[in-house]
């Protein structure tokens, strides 16, 4: 190999490693830039969860009533059982309640030994037969009737006593709307406080809220008067909104 030749291969060598480490600084440049152009606008948000709760009087009361039955015969302790059940759907269904309102909650049987005054087994067996349904009361005004009416028929508990709304999207969408303005409201509050304008909207999320939750209502307690009547008082609807800001500026 000549010389001259080898002094051509040296030249484009230098030339090819200074091509390459111009490209790389530039690329780690552009790089920078890139990343600190997305760190800045990354930076410049502003993230608040806003909060809504809107409150309704519930239209749905929901009842657990049961006969509970006891025999040293288990035939006669579940066909008793039975048959005082059948007199409280009957009384139930008496009160207006539609036979889809009304569904088998449990079915228990079981075994109970007996116990001497020293703890010792007599040897004794009796049988504890439970049979409970739940009912769906659709006018509050009528469950003290169709707790009346299952007592009357042979009913010896009431229990999970619970209101609801049958229809809660218009409490929900009332929430909703006041979840987002609260959210506006706390985001322009910290821009006023940091000395920034509040942009548009980038993003919004809708949080899981706290669904439908009763509340105490002192004026509606008092009113009933202590006369035992079933006081429904109201239910509160709460949703949560995540929001993020742009800021301006």
């Amino acid at each position: 190999m000549t010389s001259k030749f080898k002094r051509q291969v040296t030249v484009f060598s230098l030339m090819g490693l200074a091509i390459m480490a111009i490209t790389i600084v530039f690329g780690a440049n552009v790089y920078r830039g890139n990343a600190q152009e997305g760190s800045s606008m990354q930076a410049r948000t502003i993230t608040v969860t806003g909060s809504g709760t809107t409150n309704g009087a519930p239209d749905t009361v929901y009842i657990g009533l049961g006969v509970d039955r006891v025999d040293s015969n288990i035939d006669s302790a579940v066909n008793g059982a039975r048959e005082t059940l059948r007199a409280i759907v009957a009384a139930v269904r008496e009160t207006g309640v539609d036979d889809r309102d009304i569904q088998t909650a449990y079915y228990n049987v079981f075994p109970e030994d007996r116990y001497d005054n020293a703890g010792q087994p007599t040897g004794d067996r009796q049988f504890r037969v439970s049979l409970g349904i739940n009912v769906t009361v659709r006018n509050v005004d009528n469950a003290t009737p169709v707790i009346s009416a299952a007592l009357n028929a042979g009913a010896t508990s009431v229990q999970n006593l619970n209101f609801g709304i049958a229809d809660a999207r218009p409490l929900e969408s009332q929430a909703r709307i006041a979840a987002v303005a609260d959210a506006r409201a706390r985001a322009e509050e910290l821009a006023a406080a940091f000395g920034v304008t509040l942009g548009d909207v980038i993003s919004v999320s809708e949080g899981f809220g706290g669904g439908v939750i009763p509340i105490a209502d002192g004026r509606m307690n008092s009113a009933a008067g202590g006369n035992n009547q079933i006081v429904p008082g109201q239910l509160s609807v709460t949703t949560n909104v995540q929001v993020i800001f742009a800021i301006e500026g």
